[in-house]
C-alpha cells in the first residue's frame, strides 16, 4: 500500500518533455553504446574524459546525449568523441535520455542493440560491448535488485533489436512525450516499474541480482568483488553522498589505488 500510494502521488508530477535536438544523428544499424553526460555548466569531468576515451577503444558505435546549455562549446568538443550526438535539457533524468537513445534507434537504425548508462557511475574498468552480445534477454540490466520490487537498476539498461514494437511495450515507462523531474517519481515509475511493464511481452533479466536476503544493493555493498566478477563499473556514490556509509574508507581507498587514476581523480574517499 505505501509503494501504490507513492507511485499515484508521483504520477500528478509528470511533466512535459525536455526539449532536445539532433546534431549528429544516428546512422546505421548495430552495436550501440550510449552515454547520459549530465553537465549542466557545459564542463567535462575528468570522469566523463575517462568514460569517452575507454569508450573509443569499444567494438561498437558511440552514442552522447549531454545535458548541458543549449549551443555550448563542449557539444563541439563531444562530436570528435562519438557516432551520434544529442544535446537536450538538464530537465528529465537519465530516462528522458533513454527516451531519445530508443527513439531514435528505433527510427533512424531499427534492429540495433544498445547499452544505456548515464553517468553516476565510474568507469568503464573493462568492456562493455560482450555484455550487450551475449545478453539473452531483449530488455537487461547490469545488476537489479529487490528494492520496492525487482527491478533493473537503472544507471545501466541494455535492449536489443531496437524498433517500433519494442518502444511500444516499454512506452509506459520511457517515452519521449513526457518526463518526470523528481528523483523519486524516476525511481517509483520508471526505474522499478520498467520490469514489470516490459516482462509480460519480451524476455527481462540481468547479470548479477540480489533478492534482499543478504544484501540490498551489489553495486554498494559489495563494489569491490563486482569488480573481481568482472562488474564494468563503479558507484560514484561511494565516494560522495554514501562515502563510509556502506564501505569503510580504508577499502575504497584501496580499490581506487587498483582503478586507473584517471578514472577516479578527484573521487578520493575524505572523512569530512
Amino acid at each position: 500500500p505505501r509503494i501504490i500510494l507513492a507511485r499515484w502521488r508521483a504520477r500528478r508530477t509528470r511533466q512535459k518533455p525536455p526539449v532536445w535536438k539532433p546534431l549528429v544523428p544516428v546512422t546505421g544499424t548495430g552495436r550501440w553504446l550510449m552515454s547520459f553526460l549530465y553537465a549542466p555548466q557545459g564542463q567535462l569531468s575528468t570522469q566523463h574524459r575517462f568514460t569517452l576515451q575507454r569508450l573509443a577503444s569499444e567494438d561498437a558505435s558511440v552514442m552522447i546525449v549531454c545535458a548541458c546549455p543549449p549551443g555550448h562549446p563542449v557539444l563541439d568538443e563531444l562530436k570528435r568523441h562519438c557516432d551520434a550526438l544529442y544535446w537536450k535539457g538538464t530537465d528529465g533524468f537519465d530516462f528522458s535520455a533513454y527516451a531519445i537513445c530508443l527513439n531514435q534507434l528505433a527510427q533512424r537504425a531499427p534492429g540495433s542493440d544498445v547499452l544505456m548508462f548515464n553517468d553516476s557511475v565510474l568507469g568503464p574498468f573493462s568492456p562493455l560491448t560482450p555484455f550487450v552480445e551475449q545478453a539473452p534477454w531483449r530488455v537487461a540490466g547490469l545488476s537489479a535488485n529487490a528494492l520496492e520490487e525487482n527491478h533493473l537498476q537503472s544507471f545501466a539498461l541494455i535492449a536489443r533489436q531496437v524498433d517500433a514494437e519494442l518502444l511500444k511495450v516499454i512506452a509506459p515507462v520511457i517515452s519521449t512525450e513526457w518526463c518526470y523531474d523528481s528523483s523519486e517519481s524516476v525511481i517509483l515509475l520508471q526505474e522499478t516499474l520498467l520490469a514489470r511493464v516490459a516482462s509480460p511481452h519480451v524476455s527481462v533479466g540481468a547479470y548479477w541480482y540480489a533478492d534482499g536476503s543478504r544484501h540490498l544493493d551489489l553495486c554498494l555493498n559489495c563494489p569491490e568483488q563486482m569488480i573481481d566478477a568482472g562488474f564494468p563499473l563503479l558507484k560514484r556514490s561511494l565516494f560522495g553522498k554514501f562515502v563510509g556509509r556502506f564501505q569503510s574508507i580504508a577499502s575504497m581507498q584501496a580499490l581506487l589505488h587498483r582503478l586507473d587514476p584517471p578514472a577516479v581523480m578527484g573521487f578520493s574517499p575524505r572523512k569530512d
